[in-house]
C-alpha cells in the first residue's frame, strides 16, 4: 500500500525546502516510491521490494537509496503473527536484488539503521555493516557508512546538526567522530564484528571515550 498521495508528499517537500532541507521517505514498494521521486524526496529508506527501472529513476533524479543487509539469518526478526513472518521473508528476498541492481546502476547508497531504538539489536550494528562485504568490497563499505552518509547529512544545509565542523573527513578543523582499529579493516572487515575487542580509540565530538592504547 501507498500511505500518502503525490500531492500530500509533494506538500511536505515544498514545506521542507523553506527550512532549506529535505525529505527521507520510510518506503518499501515500487509504485510509493516512484511518486516519492516525483514529489522531491531525496532518500529512499529501504527500498526492498524496488525494480531496475526505479532504481534508474533514482539515479536519474539524484536520490538516495538508505538500505539495510536484512536477511533471512540467524540476526532475522522473529514475529508471533505468520503473516508477520512471510512479509519480512517477502522483504529480506528483495535485499540481493536491489543491492546488486543499485551498485550496477550506480545509485548512491547510505548506511543506516533502525537499531538506536534497541540497545542489544545496537550492540550489532557493526557485525551487520560488515554483512555488506557479500556485495561490497570492504573499501566500498567504510566509505558508504563514513563519507558517503556524510554526503547525505550535508543535504540538510543549515539544518545539519553537526554544527562543530566538517563531516565524512578527517582534517584539522573536522567533527573528529574517529575509530582506531586494531588491525587494518580494509583487508579484514570482520575486525567491526568486535569493538569491544578491536575498537582501541573511540574520538566522538574531539572527545575521548575509550582509549586502551
Amino acid at each position: 500500500m501507498q500511505e500518502y498521495t503525490y500531492e500530500e508528499m509533494k506538500a511536505v517537500v515544498d514545506v521542507a525546502k523553506t527550512w532549506n532541507t529535505y525529505v527521507a521517505a520510510h518506503i518499501f514498494t515500487d509504485a510509493a516510491v516512484q511518486t516519492a521521486i516525483k514529489a522531491g524526496v531525496k532518500s529512499i529508506e529501504h527500498g526492498f521490494l524496488m525494480s531496475e527501472d526505479t532504481l534508474k529513476m533514482m539515479k536519474e533524479n539524484d536520490v538516495w537509496l538508505s538500505i539495510q543487509p536484512l536477511l533471512n539469518d540467524e540476526d532475522a526478526l522473529k514475529f508471533d503473527n505468520p503473516f508477520s513472518t512471510q512479509k519480512f521473508i517477502t522483504v529480506t528476498n528483495g535485499t540481493d536484488t536491489v543491492y546488486k541492481a543499485a551498485k550496477k546502476i550506480g545509485v548512491k547508497i547510505a548506511f543506516g539503521t533502525d537499531m538506536l531504538f534497541d540497545p542489544a539489536t545496537a550492540e550489532k550494528q557493526g557485525k551487520l555493516l560488515y554483512k555488506l562485504n557479500k556485495w561490497f568490497t570492504p573499501y566500498e563499505v567504510l566509505k558508504m557508512a563514513t563519507s558517503g552518509n556524510a554526503e547525505l547529512l550535508n543535504l540538510s544545509g543549515p539544518r545539519n546538526p553537526y554544527q562543530a565542523g566538517p563531516i565524512g573527513v578527517v582534517k584539522e578543523g573536522a567533527y573528529a567522530d574517529l575509530v582506531l582499529v586494531k588491525g587494518n579493516p580494509l583487508e579484514d572487515l570482520e575486525l567491526i564484528v568486535d569493538p569491544q575487542n578491536n575498537f582501541v580509540l573511540i574520538v566522538k565530538d574531539g572527545v575521548v571515550y575509550k582509549n586502551t592504547l
